[in-house]
């Protein structure tokens, strides 16, 4: 096995430095106003139709260790789906897997990667976090402080999933999960507009069960039909 893929797979093991810091500044706060859960929940930046082409690059980062992938992810918005392509820093394609809701299917993973079982789905389950599920929903429970908007709910597996809504545009700024069969949260930050498209320029994972830490960088993001 090669010392990178050695290194991606063991991030997905070990826990990363708590001391490890966020390399983007946080989306500056905004008074609220009074709205509903449903309101806040159809307003998302990854929410509507049609599908979104999504350049990014990521590291897995633990115990002062840092292993880059470059990747590019189609969105589908309609069907709550993702199809994302990883390579590393030398252009090597890494997997081809596709996500949903509650499932991933591998269509390509390179020979050294394919041996550990649980690879695919441990990329599958940073995407479905950060892009697919879970989402606010309008029957979440609805809290508004000055400057942001928490919604809440509990999962089927006994956990208590909180998502904080803030900014300009009332984006996520972060949600999470804390119970007894996960323990994970996710960051958003950098919301910026281009070409009429609302998207976080930065994200960062942190699965405390798990026990790694993924950050993104999002490069780009176009719209690829409607």
């Amino acid at each position: 096995m090669s010392p990178m893929v050695r290194l991606l797979l063991t991030a997905l093991l070990l826990l990363v430095s708590a001391c490890a810091t966020v390399p983007f500044a946080p989306t500056e706060l905004t008074p609220t106003v009074p709205r509903t859960a449903a309101a806040l929940s159809g307003a998302l930046w990854n929410s509507g139709s049609g599908s979104l082409m999504i350049r990014q690059s990521a590291l897995f980062e633990f115990e002062g260790m840092r292993v880059p992938i470059m990747g590019v992810m189609k969105l589908d918005l309609t069907a709550k789906g993702a199809r994302l392509v990883g390579m590393n820093d030398m252009g090597v394609k890494l997997y081809d897997i596709s996500v949903d809701a509650a499932s991933s299917q591998a269509h390509f993973i390179i020979p050294d990667l394919a041996r550990n079982p649980g690879f695919a789905e441990a990329v599958a389950a940073s995407v479905r976090r950060i892009f697919l599920a879970p989402e606010p929903a309008a029957g979440d429970t609805l809290e508004r402080s000055s400057t942001n908007y928490l919604l809440t709910r509990k999962n089927g597996a006994g956990g208590t999933v909180r998502f904080k809504l803030g900014g300009a545009d009332a984006q996520p700024l972060e949600k999470s999960c804390r119970g007894p069969a996960e323990s994970w949260r996710v960051r958003y930050y950098q919301y910026q507009r281009r070409q009429g498209n609302l998207f976080p320029g930065g994200i960062v994972l942190d699965d405390e069960q798990a026990g790694y830490r993924l950050t993104l960088w999002i490069e780009s993001v176009e719209k690829t039909d409607e």
